[in-house]
C-alpha cells in the first residue's frame, strides 16, 4: 500500500476516489444491484469536496 499527501483536488484525484469506492462497494456491500450503486454513485465527490486538502 502507498500513502500520498494529498496537496490539490482535482478532476484525477476524484476520478480515482470514485474508483476506489465503487471497487469497496462492491466488494463490500453484495446486498446493493447495480441500479443502487449507479443511483449512489453521482452523490460520493459531494461530501469529498468539504474536506480541506
Amino acid at each position: 500500500m502507498n500513502i500520498y499527501e494529498v496537496k490539490a483536488r482535482n478532476p484525477q484525484l476524484m476520478e480515482k476516489l470514485l474508483t476506489v469506492w465503487e471497487q469497496s462497494v462492491r466488494a463490500t456491500h453484495l446486498f446493493l444491484s447495480q441500479e443502487e450503486i449507479e443511483k449512489l454513485k453521482p452523490m460520493c465527490p459531494r461530501p469529498w469536496k468539504m474536506f480541506p486538502v
